[in-house]
């Protein structure tokens, strides 16, 4: 079964340039245990449930990202905003960073958030209690402000398939990330350039939707120079919803920019799309246990 899933690219100007969260993931989780990735995970129902639903400001709702399915057909109203909603609740729970800010749109301070770390195991485990700590605490959600960033489908002949949507969002001032010691073990900002770096000496185990939307953000960066600048021009980013294949009897990965691509047995996405040019320059397939 296909299941909805949101990630955030938690992104901080640092001493040498903007710098993304990476989380470690425990090694024994069933789904990329081991694996260094960006805070995120399952939609749940409760997250575009009616009292999640009032946390977020009606001019927010209205702005939030429309998105579309693999195919193109729009989803609905409430998708879209649940998934905005999973993207801000993982974050808390996996890195302790609450994207949320008072009624006046002031970022949730770093005294308030520190005071609601206690709840972040509470909201694992009870995804509806989310909705009730923002209201205790009179936040709100304004999920216009992520930046939706990337669209990846797994494979249709994997055993655990996720359409996961991927976002942008900076760190509110003063706010300091925190591992969970449940999901993630470990926390690493680093310099997206450093990142792929790391993984391709070998050093840094990612998955390649990791990979491919770091790859995106340094050719973001580059263009746009800061991170202020990256987040106004790209609010109304174009995605492209990537979804590869395994070629059968295989463990070989086939992305979409592939020659073979649309010859290999499949769900796949359509040829019109036209694939970003830094993604077309990688390796068109990935063997699992390699590189």
């Amino acid at each position: 079964m296909l299941r909805h899933a949101a990630t955030v690219l938690l992104l901080r100007d640092g001493p040498e340039g903007v710098e993304v969260l990476l989380t470690r993931r425990h090694q024994k989780l069933a789904f990329l245990g081991g694996l260094w990735v960006f805070p995120g995970g399952a939609l749940s129902t409760t997250d575009f449930s009616p009292p999640t639903l009032q946390r977020i400001p009606p001019a927010s709702q209205a702005a939030c990202a429309r998105l579309a399915s693999p195919y193109g057909e729009p989803l609905l109203r409430e998708q879209c905003l649940g998934l905005s909603v999973a993207a801000c609740r993982e974050t808390f729970e996996e890195s302790g960073v609450l994207l949320a800010s008072t009624a006046d749109g002031v970022p949730c301070s770093q005294a308030q958030t520190a005071r609601l770390q206690a709840s972040r195991r509470t909201i694992a485990a009870q995804p509806e209690c989310f909705a009730s700590l923002l209201k205790e605490e009179s936040l709100f959600l304004e999920v216009d402000r992520l930046i939706y960033w990337a669209h990846w489908i797994t494979p249709s002949l994997a055993p655990k398939r996720f359409d996961t949507r991927f976002f942008l969002a900076a760190v509110p001032p003063g706010q300091t990330s925190m591992i969970d010691d449940v999901e993630t073990v470990e926390q690493a900002w680093m310099r997206p350039a450093a990142l792929v770096a790391a993984k391709t000496a070998g050093t840094l185990p990612i998955a390649t939707p990791t990979l491919c939307t770091t790859i995106e953000l340094i050719a973001a960066l580059q263009e746009h120079t800061t991170l202020s600048a990256l987040l106004s021009a790209e609010a109304r980013r174009n995605v492209i919803p990537m979804m590869p294949k395994i070629l059968p009897g295989t463990r070989t990965v086939i992305m979409p920019w592939d020659p073979e691509y649309p010859d290999i047995p499949g769900e796949g996405i359509s040829p019109e799309h036209e694939l970003p040019a830094v993604l077309r320059s990688l390796a068109p397939r990935v063997t699992y246990g390699g590189s």
